[in-house]
């Protein structure tokens, strides 16, 4: 199945080489460079919400990898097979995805907030061998979620225990065995018996990585990265904002995702610097980690960085260390930025990025503050993008390509070359226009663009940045639904989580018109809810929105 990626030119590969954006190692090299020049620096503070505070010098991680790496022989894992990683942002994460890489498998890790229909798409597409879960999160069984979904090429099946303390289970409801995480991985010597290091290291070219897309705009697709794609997507930060040995780095979304992988476990690994994990959403948590260990450097999505808010001004913290604040996934209110440098102390920064390719674009320490307010920051080192906008217009298609771009799609090459043009550019699906200081702006994807029976596509993220200074609105999404009078248009509709009293249509319009926005994106209707639709990123699930108005609309009329 892997000769359905595609691989760039040996012309590409040795022009990513020649300017330090691909090498000829993995990630392995780091960890043995660390342990060579400070093996007794801190490389994981783990806080678990059953599980003890963990921390985990370099020298420690270079063991764990070594047995856990000795254990996946045992289980019968070489070279290609792919293991699943179906966890919390518990320690054992980033010691799993290394010793992947020591026997040459491939790491798939997993969302836990994934649902079982979706785990049992991700554990059939990807073929995964073994699959490691814990036995329960956050109210859900996940042994007997396996049992329901997982297909019969899941030959071995392995469960963390939320609790250390409690009993371990050799068997799932269904009679499947089941392998104890504490007692086969972390107790069992398997290092004395497989001697892992003779094992041929992993070409930096290989397949080292899927990841599933979050399926916002369509089925979850298999992202294939290799060792050299995820090392250039770790630069993306690491230049910018000077990281070093000394960065203290915490991310509270997902490990298993996209943006906690690249920016917590792999981009303090190439650093030689400390991850700070947890395996909850409590941004007090957080912050006191900030102070107690010293973070320096943070990405957050805007519903943490509110979080943070909320927990600092009810209990201020010493948060001096922190010098860099980096938010994505989600759209950044102007009010957001202005509250984190008040009550925070940092500048809040934007990054724009992709499952595909990581992050692209983002802010510079240089730029004025505010700027995250109107722009997604400019391309990083190794990357390229180009806008595509029609004539006498600035809002146009995405198109990225470079060294951090993924190796297409698992088992779904054609899809994958769909959106690549024969100069190699991606199509992202995301609409941009220029902020002015050689960067970008994202305006909205095209799945979700609305389109007026002007002609005119209504720079949504934009428009919804604008209604977010309105006192009466906390939360908004501008969707669209059929505009009956003029075939193939839309009218907008501003879907509104209330601060207080909501405006009405007339209103938010007047609003609008007050601070200049063009008539042509006033919203034609105005609907009121308690909460958006979210997937686990935070992100709002578009198409949901847009469901229910419709249906919200069809049965009115």
């Amino acid at each position: 199945m892997w000769d359905t990626l595609v691989r760039p030119s040996a012309e590409t590969a040795a022009y990513f080489r020649e300017n330090g954006w691909w090498r000829d190692g993995s990630f392995l090299d780091d960890l043995d460079r660390a342990v060579r020049e400070n093996p007794d620096q801190t490389a994981i503070i783990s806080y678990g919400t059953h599980r003890p505070k963990r921390t985990i010098s370099y020298r420690q991680l270079d063991e764990t990898v070594d047995r856990f790496a000795a254990a996946l022989v045992e289980l019968g894992v070489g070279r290609d097979d792919v293991v699943a990683v179906h966890l919390p942002n518990w320690w054992m994460l980033t010691p799993l995805y290394l010793a992947c890489a020591r026997v040459g498998a491939v790491n798939a890790p997993i969302v836990p907030s994934l649902g079982a229909r979706e785990l049992g798409q991700v554990l059939a597409g990807s073929r995964a061998k073994v699959c490691v879960v814990p036995d329960t999160y956050s109210g859900a069984d996940y042994i007997q979620r396996l049992d329901d979904v997982a297909p019969e090429s899941l030959a071995r099946r392995v469960v963390v225990r939320a609790d250390p303390a409690s009993a371990v289970r050799a068997q799932s409801p269904a009679g499947r065995d089941l392998i104890d995480f504490d007692e086969f991985f972390v107790d069992t010597a398997w290092e004395r018996t497989h001697r892992v290091r003779d094992i041929p290291a992993p070409d930096a070219d290989d397949a080292a990585l899927l990841l599933f897309t979050s399926g916002t705009t369509g089925a979850p697709k298999a992202v294939a990265h290799s060792y050299n794609t995820l090392y250039a997507g770790t630069l993306a930060l690491a230049h910018r904002y000077h990281l070093d040995a000394q960065s203290v780095v915490a991310v509270p979304h997902y490990l298993t995702h996209m943006a906690g992988l690249t920016f917590a476990a792999y981009m303090s690994l190439v650093l030689g610097g400390t991850c700070v994990m947890q395996d909850d959403s409590d941004m007090g948590l957080l912050l006191d980690c900030v102070a107690e260990h010293g973070v320096t450097f943070g990405y957050a999505a805007p519903m943490f960085v509110l979080g943070m808010l909320a927990e600092q001004r009810s209990r201020p913290r010493d948060l001096s260390s922190l010098r860099h604040l980096i938010s994505g996934s989600a759209p950044i209110p102007p009010q957001l930025i202005a509250d984190t440098r008040e009550v925070l102390g940092v500048e809040l920064g934007a990054l724009w990025g992709m499952t595909e390719n990581g992050g692209v674009t983002v802010t510079s320490p240089d730029d004025p503050p505010g700027w995250a307010a109107n722009s997604d920051g400019s391309v990083v080192p190794g990357m390229e993008l180009r806008i595509d906008a029609e004539s006498g217009s600035e809002i146009g298609k995405l198109l990225v390509r470079g060294a951090a771009q993924c190796l297409g799609y698992l088992n779904q090459r054609e899809i994958y070359q769909r959106s690549l043009d024969a100069d190699g550019w991606f199509d992202t699906g995301d609409m941009a226009r220029p902020d002015g200081r050689d960067g970008i702006r994202i305006t909205g994807r095209r799945v979700d663009l609305i389109t007026r029976r002007w002609a005119n596509k209504v720079p949504t993220l934009e428009v919804e940045a604008v209604i977010l200074r309105h006192p009466g609105v906390r939360e908004v999404v501008l969707t669209g639904y059929p505009d009956t009078e003029v075939p193939g248009a839309d009218c907008l509709c501003a879907v509104i989580v209330p601060e207080g009293a909501p405006p009405t249509v007339d209103e938010l319009n007047k609003y609008l018109d007050e601070v200049g926005m063009t008539w042509e994106n006033w919203p034609d209707r105005v609907e009121v809810t308690d909460a958006l639709p979210r997937n686990s990123l935070g992100k709002v699930l578009r198409s949901v929105v847009r469901e229910r108005v419709e249906h919200l609309v069809g049965g009115q009329d």
